[in-house]
């Protein structure tokens, strides 16, 4: 039985690509596009989730001059 926290090494057998036969490499060693084939198709790869705290959002970073400063900067 596999471990489900060990992934399994990447072989052209397991590939989208070869499954699906759109397979251009001749090579039958595992090639830098190499995606796992899911029954679901070939999907992006899980994006990590954006979480913004609350007081950071309302601290501005950085803003412009206001006009009264620009003017006293080019006088």
């Amino acid at each position: 039985m596999p471990n489900p926290g060990v992934a399994a090494k990447p072989s052209c057998d397991s590939c989208f690509f070869g499954e699906n036969m759109l397979c251009a490499v001749s090579e039958a060693a595992p090639c830098p596009t190499y995606r796992p084939n899911h029954p679901g198709g070939l999907r992006p790869p899980q994006q990590l989730r954006l979480n913004f705290r609350h007081e950071r959002r309302l601290q501005v970073a950085w803003a412009f001059p206001s006009p009264a400063e620009q003017g006293a900067l080019h006088a």
